[in-house]
């Protein structure tokens, strides 16, 4: 099986990195930077949690041939950056390729298959985290399981379980969920309720519940997600969804810092549009009121808009 990922950040790293240790046959595709200079240069080193390490020579290219013969290419990149990357393949791809979405966010597989009209798309989750600890360097830091959409189309149903198996031999546990979407929702619902907020106060996830405003504002996060979610078809509960985002954020994911506080402290677009703003566009759809998600997904904007005028901390004076 031929592999492509999209994408070089730190999950797109580890992914195709574990892929390529366990004997896959995968490459990563991403434009020149100095951290993809130094993979094709000195190879990628996964950091393991008892601090193991495996170099691993991983290829990274920045052109595809026509009609690129690949079985399935697999998007790992920042949602946000998806219309400039993805462009760039659209005409390049045999139709026999499958393509496979692990984002964060909703939306992003519908938007895909408009852009690639005649090949399979499908979603996916992440259960696994990463981060990247300097160029060519990422730790690994999460350990749940992967899931992947199936489909009807015998062909594509059996490139998706056996990437799934492939996944699961390199390490990083994959099933293939008929209903995958309950499984997006379930991981939306955790980035909505931690990534705004956490980006906006400077916070680790775990900290903004040391308040019970900051509780209060997960509960009405995740009620306006559930309300949302329940109109396209998602069993979900209010209360037992923000019950489990609270476990989550005082046991589980309390030490990490969100993906968008990442980018709002390194000045990049996060991915609020897919986020708190795919929830306020999809409620619009079915007539829903999501004022607390707008309001988040506002201000995220309002900071996205005005980097350059950022009044950052003075420096200490001595």
């Amino acid at each position: 099986m031929k592999i492509l990922i999209v994408g070089a950040g730190a999950m797109a790293c580890l992914t195709g990195g574990k892929l390529k240790a366990s004997g896959e046959d995968v490459r990563l595709y991403n434009r020149l930077n100095s951290h993809v200079e130094t993979i094709n240069e000195q190879g990628l080193r996964i950091v393991e949690k008892d601090n193991s390490v495996t170099q691993i020579d991983l290829e990274i290219v920045q052109q595809l041939k026509a009609d690129e013969q690949v079985d399935i290419l697999l998007i790992l990149l920042k949602a946000q950056a998806n219309e400039v990357v993805l462009g760039k393949l659209r005409g390049k791809l045999a139709e026999e390729t499958v393509i496979v979405t692990m984002q964060n966010g909703i939306g992003n597989a519908e938007t895909i298959q408009q852009w690639f009209p005649m090949n399979t798309v499908v979603s996916g989750t992440l259960g696994h985290g990463a981060s990247v600890e300097h160029d060519g360097t990422i730790l690994h830091r999460g350990w749940g399981t992967n899931y992947l959409g199936d489909v009807d189309e015998e062909t594509a149903s059996k490139k998706l379980t056996a990437f799934a198996e492939k996944l699961s031999i390199a390490g990083m546990k994959t099933e293939v969920s008929e209903d995958v979407n309950a499984v997006i929702w379930n991981k939306l619902f955790v980035n909505a309720a931690f990534n705004s907020v956490t980006a906006l106060t400077r916070l680790r996830n775990g900290d903004i519940l040391n308040t019970q405003e900051g509780e209060d504002l997960l509960r009405a996060v995740t009620k306006e997600a559930v309300l949302v979610a329940r109109a396209e078809g998602v069993d979900a509960d209010a209360e037992a969804v923000a019950e489990e985002c609270l476990r989550m954020g005082r046991q589980d994911i309390g030490a990490n810092k969100s993906s968008m506080l990442m980018d709002i402290l390194r000045k990049r677009q996060t991915e609020i549009e897919v986020i708190n703003g795919g929830i306020v566009k999809l409620g619009k759809k079915h007539g829903i009121e999501t004022p607390v998600n707008a309001s988040l997904a506002g201000l995220i904007r309002i900071i996205e808009q005005n980097y350059k005028l950022r009044v950052d901390e003075p420096s200490v004076q001595k």
